[in-house]
């Protein structure tokens, strides 16, 4: 009886273990099924890129490159195309300008031809193409305070067309400027908020104090009275040449610490100005002017147009223009903070 009742008795417990036993094999096929599911569907890893050391530099291979990227390459006599479905990349044998969705970007070393392969620069790679193309490589940031410089003022009236100053036009295009910014949420300065001259050097020392998040210095362009487009300057990487140059940057200077932050900005600043207005595309080109080296923080300089031509001038001066240059630049911050949170 004793033993009766015991089997009678355990025969619960005994269907239990085995219902347990069984949850927790369930479960652990579960995970291993999870844990394989996610590999097969995991982003396949990129495949690598070849260089080779020359006496200018480091290059990349371009073909390599292009596969990185999940593009196709096309080369008609010195032309060469990267295409993907949502990608155009446009460069040329011997050429120190690139087209990357219809905007022009400034190389810092021409496109080369070794043999059978063609070269491009690392450099160019890792502080133009890549921010645009993966801002997955941005270093992650709050971007909250703007600190805009309207080129100029006072005494120093920066370009002059007939009796219109570049400094009228920089402050009110600030302005504006300052005022979208505030209205999306941003804490907006300004190295100045009247007709007055600001040294270049009281410039950086108010972005050294004020620590913004990203700095955009606004200015108005002069050549002949033939020449239009938009312009935009970011600061020359070390070891880099500048725009229609090839005199090397050797060392580094305070801005080559955001030297990708500087692209992205750029290019997007840049892009977001051409389709609002429609102008003639002079491309993102590298300098170190004196702002656009020191300011130790994403910096990018803005050359809006040129007032030493009489149409692009009447534009410059209207508030419908003002307020489509300053609706781009609000845009292209919008589309910094995002890539960097």
């Amino acid at each position: 009886m004793r033993d009766d009742k015991w089997t009678l008795r355990g025969t619960p417990r005994s269907k239990s273990l085995i219902f347990l036993t069984q949850c927790l094999l369930c479960l652990v096929l579960l995970c291993l099924l999870f844990l394989s599911e996610s590999n097969a569907f995991a982003a396949p890893k990129p495949p690598s890129i070849r260089f080779v050391t020359l006496k200018s530099g480091v290059y990349l291979y371009l073909d390599d490159v292009a596969r990185f990227y999940g593009m196709s390459t096309k080369v008609e006599e010195k032309e060469i195309t990267l295409s993907s479905r949502y990608t155009t990349v446009k460069l040329a044998i011997d050429s120190r300008v690139m087209t990357l969705n219809n905007v022009q970007m400034h190389l810092s070393r021409a496109i080369m031809q070794n043999g059978k392969q063609l070269l491009m620069g690392k450099s160019d790679f890792t502080n133009l193409m890549e921010p645009v193309l993966r801002n997955k490589t941005l270093p992650r940031r709050k971007v909250r305070h703007i600190l805009i410089d309207p080129g100029h003022g006072g005494k120093d009236v920066g370009a002059v067309s007939g009796n219109i100053y570049e400094k009228n036009i920089n402050l009110q295009v600030a302005q504006r400027l300052a005022k979208k910014l505030q209205a999306r949420g941003y804490r907006v300065s300004m190295t100045r908020t009247k007709d007055e001259d600001v040294p270049l050097e009281e410039r950086v020392n108010i972005a050294k104090k004020l620590q913004p998040d990203a700095f955009i210095s606004l200015h108005c362009n002069s050549a002949s009275s033939s020449v239009t487009g938009l312009e935009i300057y970011i600061a020359t990487p070390a070891g880099d040449a500048p725009t229609n140059d090839n005199h090397v940057s050797k060392k580094a200077c305070p801005a080559n610490a955001f030297n990708t932050d500087n692209a992205f900005l750029a290019f997007f600043a840049q892009q977001a100005i051409l389709l609002r207005t429609g102008m003639e595309d002079r491309g993102i080109r590298r300098r170190r002017y004196y702002v656009v080296r020191n300011v130790p923080f994403p910096c990018m300089l803005v050359e809006m147009g040129f007032i030493s031509n009489k149409e692009e001038l009447a534009q410059l001066r209207s508030a419908y223009r003002q307020e489509q240059i300053a609706d781009a630049l609000t845009e292209a911050v919008g589309r910094y903070k995002d890539a960097t949170k």
